[in-house]
């Protein structure tokens, strides 16, 4: 569910003579010292947010999420709108935007209950799609901490807190959606494909796969790799090594770029100098 979950916040909480949260938070990142502990979990509850992706226009200027509390207990809320870019590595990048109006910013949603964020498009439709993330982020509530030792005999809590992201994607006044496969090419035994996007809306791969096949048809390799969003105006790059004992073998490989919509293929003729320089 990566199109609407973007990860957790770990809130840990101490008692006296507990190790700072900074130090850690280093030990778990650098994997130099293990520590085997007891801690009392405070899963998040059980909510979603619907619907997943959010389309404003001209003629569709505003729209409503629903969060959906399914769990026993009241949830509280942090509501923000970022607008939404990636760089050329496809790594998403989020700044402050006032182009997207929204209501609340702080909710509370009782239990097996649900309330509405109210979307509304602030300003002209531009001549190429813009892009924007809905955050609804639950507020971590402190929980009653259970005697748990640890190393130490030191108590200690873990609240995990989530946070759900929703695409909202404010089509141009004239949207054009295409993409295509550019720039197949192999060396090393590594083939390499972009996927490049041709219209002024964004495209989203379900994914891109790579088939090698020996001169008789028969297929010898086969990768698969997940898709993502690519937004307008990007060229995002692919790649898959090929096992050496596979690679002298083949005679053609292709890659298909797959999405709900059909998909885009490219063929390479393959030389057995590819798979060595």
């Amino acid at each position: 569910m990566k199109n609407n979950y973007q990860g957790f916040t770990l809130s840990i909480k101490h008692c006296s003579g507990l190790t700072p949260l900074v130090k850690y938070s280093v030990w778990l990142l650098s994997g130099l010292l293990f520590i085997a502990i007891s801690v009392s979990l405070s899963f998040a509850a059980d909510f979603q947010v619907q619907p997943t992706t959010m389309d404003l226009s001209g003629s569709v200027k505003s729209g409503v999420f629903s969060v959906i509390n399914n769990g026993n207990e009241k949830i509280d809320f942090q509501v923000s709108v970022q607008e939404w870019r990636q760089d050329e590595k496809g790594k998403d990048v989020y700044t402050d935007t006032k182009d997207i109006v929204y209501f609340p910013k702080v909710m509370s949603v009782e239990a097996n209950a649900q309330r509405a964020i109210r979307i509304g498009l602030k300003g002209p439709l531009g001549t190429k799609e813009k892009t924007y993330r809905l955050f609804v982020a639950e507020i971590p509530t402190p929980k009653k901490m259970q005697d748990v030792k640890v190393e130490g005999k030191i108590p200690a809590g873990i609240t995990i807190a989530f946070r759900f992201s929703m695409p909202i994607f404010v089509k141009p006044a004239k949207p054009q959606e295409g993409y295509t496969v550019d720039g197949l090419e192999m060396s090393k035994g590594t083939v390499k494909a972009i996927v490049k996007i041709t219209g002024n809306v964004h495209v989203k791969l379900n994914a891109v796969k790579f088939s090698g096949k020996a001169a008789d048809g028969k297929e010898l390799y086969s990768k698969d790799i997940a898709g993502w969003y690519i937004l307008q105006g990007l060229s995002f790059p692919y790649e898959a090594a090929v096992p050496k004992d596979v690679c002298g073998k083949l005679a053609t490989i292709e890659v298909s770029a797959q999405t709900d919509e059909g998909k885009k293929d490219k063929k390479l003729n393959v030389e057995k100098k590819m798979c060595t320089q």
